[in-house]
Formats: structure tokens, sequence, C-alpha cells
């Protein structure tokens, strides 16, 4: 007859055997939440605190493919990715961009840190916008665009770059950035006299019409007076650009240029105070109600800072009276979660909003 202790003594083996096990599953288990990092990130990409920070990034290696994801400040999802280094500059498989909403913004497919495979965009509604190509880092194949309510803009079935650009490409200083900068510096010398502004820079927008025109000129973040005119002077004095191109056709577009006009303001610019000001001219544009000016700041301005409520409020209002009512309603349930007071009760009905 077995006794108790002589059952124990049976038993002490195959406790081991679970003890070992259990031991083992703790020490594995501690180890991959060991190789999950959480950190803050700058618009960069660089570590940073809190305070600074535009993202909130997670990295976990799996079998030395480092997994990123990477949240806005309100915990949703921007970003999720793959790479091949611990430097996150070499992109592998897959890479999605969502908007605040929750939406898809764009998803490509990589292969040694350059476009391989299908590449997708997609507008804040979650309509598609673009569906492309690409072959180590080459356009080919099908390429079609699409408009807002989805149907197709315009479809080119065997695309290579010279096809390409001959249907779509962006506004361009002749000569490029280089001869650019060469000619933005010609205005430096008349600011240099006294003039010291509260800013290291100043922040400017302008149009480039069909001709290549420089129209529109905005000054968003000021200098001086002095400073001001003379920008605004020298930009419109500027040679005629290249037009952007869409499906063959040359169009008016949209452009921000920094200006480095001296050394010695008093404090350097930060995101949030560029995102205000973006913000407050495109209040006067909405009072005037240039309503497609007012979101292309707002839309600059949530670039720079989106975690303000207000900012996706008017883009919705903005939308809202372009008869766009699907695009405010994705604004506005933007704003909605980053203050829920912030919108009457007719644009959560109309929204279904809670």
């Amino acid at each position: 007859m077995l006794t108790e202790y002589s059952i124990q003594t049976l038993n002490q083996p195959i406790m081991k055997k679970l003890l070992f096990s259990l031991a083992f599953v703790i020490f594995t288990n501690f180890g991959y939440s060991q190789n999950l990092k959480t950190y803050y990130i700058n618009s960069d990409g660089k570590k940073c605190s809190k305070v600074f920070a535009k993202f909130k990034r997670t990295v976990q290696n799996q079998n030395d493919i480092w997994i990123v994801q990477d949240h806005y400040l309100n915990d949703s999802i921007h970003m999720t990715g793959h790479f091949l280094d611990k430097n996150l500059t070499q992109k592998t498989d897959t890479l999605k961009d969502y908007y605040p909403n929750g939406k898809l913004s764009s998803t490509a497919v990589y292969k040694n840190n350059v476009l391989h495979g299908k590449l997708k965009s997609y507008y804040v509604t979650g309509n598609i916008s673009k569906s492309a190509n690409y072959d180590m880092n080459v356009p080919t194949g099908e390429w079609i665009w699409y408009n807002e309510d989805g149907t197709i803009e315009n479809k080119l079935d065997s695309v290579n770059p010279n096809i390409l650009d001959e249907n779509y490409s962006h506004a361009e200083y002749v000569g490029g950035r280089k001869n650019l900068n060469e000619y933005l510096k010609k205005a430096d010398y008349h600011l240099q006299y006294g003039m010291i502004a509260k800013y290291d820079k100043t922040i400017t927008t302008f149009q480039i019409d069909e001709e290549g025109n420089v129209i529109d000129v905005d000054i968003i973040v000021h200098g001086t007076n002095k400073m001001d005119s003379v920008i605004i002077k020298h930009l419109y004095n500027m040679p005629k650009w290249k037009a952007e191109k869409k499906n063959g056709k040359y169009i008016t577009s949209n452009h921000v240029l920094p200006i480095q006009f001296s050394k010695k303001s008093e404090k350097v610019l930060s995101d949030k105070i560029v995102g205000e000001a973006f913000f407050q001219s495109g209040v006067d544009d909405y009072k005037e109600e240039n309503y497609e000016k007012t979101i292309f700041k707002l839309i600059q301005a949530i670039s720079r800072n989106h975690m303000e409520a207000k900012y996706y409020f008017l883009l919705g209002h903005s939308y809202y009276n372009l008869n766009k009512p699907d695009f405010a309603c994705a604004d506005w349930s933007v704003a909605n979660s980053l203050d829920s007071t912030i919108l009457k009760k007719e644009i959560k009905a109309l929204c279904n909003l809670k």
C-alpha cells in the first residue's frame, strides 16, 4: 500500500520537470518583454522627452527584424513597419501609415529600403486615391488615380518614369533646390541691417499657377515689418517655375517655404508655434470664405501639431462649406476624440458621433 510519503517521492521527478518548465516560460517571457522598447520621438524620429514629442514609438526585435509601431499622442496608430537595422533606416516588407481618425493613409511594400511592389494611398474618408507599382524604386506596371468619390480619374496601363513625368509631376524651381537657395540668399543681404526678429526664420506660403508664376504670397510666421516686405517682394520677383502637372495638365499648386534670415533671434521655432501660426492664418482665410486655402493651411498646422481639436474642427467646417460632408465628418470625428465638448449636438448627429 502506497503511503502519502511514497506518492510524494514518486512525483518528485515530475515536479522538477514542471518547475523547470515553468521557470523556462517565465524566463523567456521576461526576455521577450525586455525586448520591447517604448519611447517618445520628435518629427525627425529622434528620441526626445514627452514635452517635445510628436509620436510614441514601440520597437521590438524578432529574428533580426525590428518591428515598429508609432502612435499619435492620443494613442491612435500612426505607422507600422518592419526594418532591417536597429537604427530603423532600412525599410522592408509592408509599411502602413494612418490618419488620426484611424483610417489608412498609405500602404507601401519595400525591399532593401526601396519601393518594390504595390503602393496605395487613401483619402481621409477611407476611399483610395492612388494605386501604383514599383520595381526596385522604378515606377512600373499599372497606375490608377481616383477621385474623392471613388471613381477613376486616370489610368495608365504600362508606366515608366518618362510616361509618369508626362502625366504627373510636382512644381519645381528651374535648376532645383540648389538654385532656389541661391536666389533666396540674395535677399539675406538686405535683411542684416539691424532687423532682428523674434524667431530664427520666417515661414511663407505661396502658389505656383499654371504658367509657373508665383502668386498669393503669405507670411505665416513673421519677421519685422521690413523683413516681411522684403521677403514678399523677393518671392514675387522669383523667376518662373515649372508648374505642377496632373493628368497631363498644368495646375496651380500650394507651397510652404521657410526662410532663414537671422541667427540672433530670441527663440527657435517649435512645431507648436508654427502649427498655431498656420491655424491663425487659416482662420483669416476662412473668414474671407477662401475654404480651399484654409484647408491647405490647416493641414499644415495638423502636420506640426496633431493634438489640437480646434484644427480639425475648423477643417471639418471648411470641407462642409465645400459640400464635402464625408471629409467634414472624418475631421470632426478626430476633433471629438480630442475634445468631446467642441462639437454641437447637430454635428454629432450628422456624423453619428457620441
